[in-house]
Parts: structure tokens; sequence; C-alpha cells
């Protein structure tokens, strides 16, 4: 078992003490930049196997993800599944078609009859995740189980709002704020504008 926290923060995945804007809105000053971790694959592995070790119990044959992210863990966690269980199990994933997360390139067949498990690398809202859930269930898929590297909102995204057995690897509460309530806008701390969204939300001010 691998620190999963320590982990993003030797990859340089974890910013703090910024002013960052997410991409519905929220501002926070905590950022995980899960891109810095795909890189590392040595890493990205480790980070897999740990939820595949989870994922046993539930017998699934496929693992799903959401673009884009989603893609690199599903891949990673299907080839550690495999390896645990002794079967093989494919890895897929969704992407957004017409605004919403959709299987396809044949994917939905895949799944159809099949236990599922749905992996997502962070949630704050718990949005990417759960359209995940059910474009997986839309295409008559079992979704026996999700999944989460990080989740920043233990609070409200949990196993009732997914309405599936789901666990996260760790927690890393985010505080959030609107952009009328952000105490980092009252405070004059310069919003990034390299990571996140800060830019396009300073752009929508002028």
């Amino acid at each position: 078992m691998i620190d999963i926290l320590a982990t993003l923060k030797q990859v340089k995945a974890i910013m703090t003490d910024d002013h960052f804007v997410g991409t519905k809105g929220p501002h926070f000053s905590i950022y995980i930049n899960k891109d810095a971790l795909y890189p590392h694959i040595a890493e990205t592995s480790a980070v897999c196997a740990q939820f595949a070790e989870q994922f046993v119990p539930f017998n699934a044959d496929i693992v799903a993800g959401p673009a884009l992210g989603g893609i690199i863990l599903s891949q990673w966690t299907a080839y550690h599944l495999g390896l645990k269980t002794g079967k093989p199990i494919l890895s897929v994933y969704a992407e957004k078609k017409e605004g919403d997360l959709q299987l396809t390139r044949g994917y939905d067949a895949l799944v159809k009859g099949k236990n599922v498990v749905v992996v997502e690398d962070l949630t704050t809202t718990g949005g990417s995740l759960k359209q995940a859930i059910a474009a997986v269930q839309q295409a008559g898929g079992n979704v026996v189980a999700a999944a989460v590297m990080v989740n920043k909102n233990p609070t409200q995204v949990t196993s009732e709002f997914f309405g599936v057995p789901f666990f996260a690897l760790t927690e890393l509460p985010v505080e959030l704020y609107s952009a009328e309530d952000c105490p980092l806008c009252k405070s004059g701390v310069p919003i990034n504008t390299t990571i996140g969204h800060g830019q396009k939300f300073l752009d929508s001010k002028k």
C-alpha cells in the first residue's frame, strides 16, 4: 500500500496556498493537478494496484472511467485487477457527447450484462463520476462499485450520492467558495491563470 497524498506530493501534483478557479466556477486555495501524476508510470501503476486490491471482492468484468484521466486509471486498474483475480478484465471509457458522458466506440456493447467498476481521479461535486456510472447503466452494465483516487468533498460525495458502493483511496477536503463570497478575492490574492480556469474567469469579468 502506498500513501496516495505523499505520492501526489512527490510528483508535485498538490499545490497549496494559492488562488484557483474550478471548472464550474468555484474558487479554492488547494489544487490537485492529477495530470502531473500520469507521466510517472510506476506511481500511476501503484495507485491503480490499490484500486484493484479494493475491487477484488466485487467480481468485476470491466473497469470504466470518464475521459480523460479516467482512461489511464481504468487501463492500469484493469491490468492489476486481472493479475489479482486471474481472469481477463477489460477497460473502457465514457466520453463527452452532446454534453453528457456516453459509452461510444462499441464500448456500450462490451458492458451490457457485465459487472463493471468505475474509477475517477478526483471528486469535488462527484458529477463526472456520477455521469460515468449512469453511462454504464444506460448501456446495460451492472455497476457493482465506484472509486476515486482523492475525494475532496467526503461529507457529500458518498455511496448514497452515487447509489452504488463507493470508496476513496484518500481524502483531502477542499473548501469551495463562490466568486461573490471568496475570501481570497476579498484579500486580493491573485488568481492563478496557469492552472485551472482562472484566465477564463478573469476574461468573463472584462
